[in-house]
């Protein structure tokens, strides 16, 4: 392994430390108050941008980065972060009805997306392990998404959409971004987030204000997961190729169930465990494997 390699792997596992805090944060949110997604992410995105403003903005060096940002990545910036924002409302959507851990291993289906882009965009060609494990993982999200009582076939069809339009952005910046800023980059996503956000609220007529605490709870969660861990992310992608960069995430959502079932009452499932376990096993298979580009 090389020293970029282990840079990368670091910057990742940072990344699944941050975003698991983030979705027990929200989960927990929309558990204990009746807040629509939408506003949920607009005021922890909202309160994080606040936050770290001054960061970007003192400093002379931090201005030209983000200028740079805006200027050579601008349009793959906004394309990606309007597709990350679509996923985040059906993400959270059906995270209100649904329960942490099912939840946390259908979103991992990421990998899955990604390696269908690069066989669809990028001239890669199927293995037969990566059939097989395509096959795998669509047996377990069968088994999570019939899990009665802890997912319904809408939330479960949210989340493979989100996960979705999730994978659209990392395959934009591996595709036409040769060198990421990954402080800037997250710190612009957080302002157009915002608008997103803010626009689409007003537009179904959801726009509503939570308690100051609600507010600040959101935008400790969206500090971590949003822009550290996004931040993290992003600057991962100049050291990892995309499968690596979404299988080294492939723990996260084991952590996440775990938590479910301690912490937060949610039953203890052998189709739950069984199905985990067969769709993480199948997006291991597609990703460990050398891959081979199509003259």
């Amino acid at each position: 392994m090389t020293g970029n390699e282990k840079k990368g792997y670091f910057f990742v596992f940072l990344t699944g430390v941050f975003f698991a805090f983030e979705v027990i944060g929200f989960k927990e949110i929309f558990r204990r108050f009746n807040l629509s997604p939408e506003m949920a992410a607009f005021f922890g995105v909202g309160f994080a941008f606040l936050v770290v403003t001054p960061f970007f903005l003192s400093s002379n060096k931090r201005r030209k980065k983000v200028i740079l940002t805006i200027k050579r990545d601008g349009l793959i910036l906004f394309i990606g972060t309007f597709s990350n924002a679509m996923g985040i409302v059906l993400y959270y959507y059906a995270l209100k009805q649904t329960d942490l851990g099912p939840a946390a291993i259908l979103i991992k289906t990421t990998v899955l997306y990604n390696v269908i882009l690069g066989v669809v965009f990028l001239g890669e060609r199927f293995k037969d392990r990566e059939v097989f494990g395509i096959v795998l993982s669509l047996f377990g999200i069968y088994l999570i998404s019939t899990l009665q009582g802890q997912i319904n076939f809408l939330s479960a069809f949210c989340i493979l959409l989100s996960a979705f339009l999730f994978a659209i952005q990392s395959y934009l910046i591996k595709k036409y971004i040769p060198e990421i800023l990954g402080l800037e980059y997250a710190y612009l996503r957080l302002f157009l987030l915002c608008i997103f956000f803010l626009i689409y609220s007003l537009g179904i007529g959801s726009f509503a204000i939570p308690k100051w605490n609600t507010i600040v709870i959101l935008g400790l969660c969206s500090l971590l997961g949003y822009f550290l861990g996004r931040a993290f992310y992003f600057e991962a992608h100049n050291y990892l190729p995309i499968s690596k960069l979404n299988a080294t995430l492939l723990i996260e959502p084991i952590f996440l169930m775990f938590v479910g079932i301690l912490f937060m009452n949610e039953p203890f499932d052998l189709q739950k465990l069984c199905g985990g376990t067969v769709i993480l096993l199948g997006l291991y298979l597609i990703v460990f494997h050398k891959r081979k580009v199509k003259s």
